[in-house]
């Protein structure tokens, strides 16, 4: 099956893709040309912008699957989420019905919904909207956060943890429930959603074994970025009103060209970013890997220990 992907390179894509090759798919990458990620050297990449749609036809042309990936979660300049989320995937599935592709795969988010109070999820939202009207046959995976070697979302936690400072701060009350799913488990629901012909107009929701609270996540990542500090206390856990932390992260964001976190993420930290418990196990037939004890590429490298334990 000839298969295209935008975003590609990204986080998600850079595991997809290998997985499609390795089940004998016929691969286009399709990206801006920014960054390669970990694809093979030898795999071509096309060029496709999915906001002004140039590029994108021709990338798609001879694919009869187009798996799209590219999203923002957070805003810079004229990459808004309105403008990548939405209006980007309205781009993508024009170009892909023109280019004659049969099916479109869209990477969603649990809690996607039109509430303009949490704009990154409500543009999510209308990006689905999109790719359900768009004529061509749909399936949309909305997936809770993700975690594995690449990931964004618990390395900023990470660094959060690691911080020079005697407390980790915890947004909010840290009751928001999230189920964190493995990179593997999200490319073989991906991989079985583009080529399964049964799977036409489906949404799945996904997420992980395991409904773990937000301070749950930084005990979790404290277990594994601390324990190699030594001679250093453990740190106190403290929480912090979303309120009072909201000047912080806009701060951050108009300074910082990687903030720990800003005021639209912080939002969603303290909503809630679950399913069913077996929601991957009712859909796709196998049981996802738990969050707990695979977190330790989140250690950090610490070079002369490594030497003195080969040595």
């Amino acid at each position: 099956m000839r298969v295209a992907v935008t975003g590609g390179t990204g986080f998600v894509g850079s595991h997809l893709v290998p997985a499609l090759l390795a089940a004998g798919h016929e691969l286009r990458v399709v990206g801006r040309g920014v960054r390669r990620g970990a694809l093979p050297d030898d795999l071509a990449l096309s060029f496709g912008d999915v906001q002004t749609g140039e590029g994108l036809e021709e990338a798609f042309s001879g694919a009869e699957v187009v798996v799209h990936l590219v999203a923002v979660i957070r805003e810079r300049g004229r990459r808004t989420y309105a403008a990548v989320n939405a209006d980007g995937t309205e781009t993508v599935v024009r170009a892909a019905r023109a280019a004659g592709a049969r099916r479109l795969v869209h990477l969603s988010a649990l809690g996607a919904d039109p509430d303009p109070a949490f704009p990154y999820l409500a543009s999510k939202w209308q990006g689905e909207a999109f790719v359900r009207g768009g004529g061509l046959e749909w399936v949309i995976v909305r997936s809770s956060v993700i975690f594995g070697p690449g990931d964004g979302f618990f390395r900023q936690l990470a660094r959060a943890v690691r911080l020079p400072q005697p407390v980790i701060v915890v947004p909010g009350d840290g009751t928001a429930l999230f189920q964190p799913i493995a990179i593997a488990d999200v490319v073989r629901c991906l991989v079985a959603s583009a080529t399964d012909p049964e799977r036409s107009g489906q949404t799945y929701e996904i997420g992980g074994p395991e409904q773990v609270s937000l301070e749950t996540l930084f005990r979790l990542i404290a277990s594994v970025t601390e324990a190699d500090w030594l001679l250093a206390s453990p740190k106190r856990f403290v929480h912090v009103p979303l309120e009072l932390l909201r000047p912080l992260a806009l701060l951050m964001d108009a300074l910082m060209p990687n903030p720990l976190v800003t005021a639209s993420q912080l939002d969603l930290l303290g909503r809630p970013n679950i399913t069913t418990r077996d929601a991957v196990v009712r859909a796709f037939g196998f049981s996802p890997v738990p969050l707990a004890g695979n977190l330790e590429y989140l250690r950090p490298r610490h070079p002369i220990l490594d030497a003195l334990a080969e040595a």
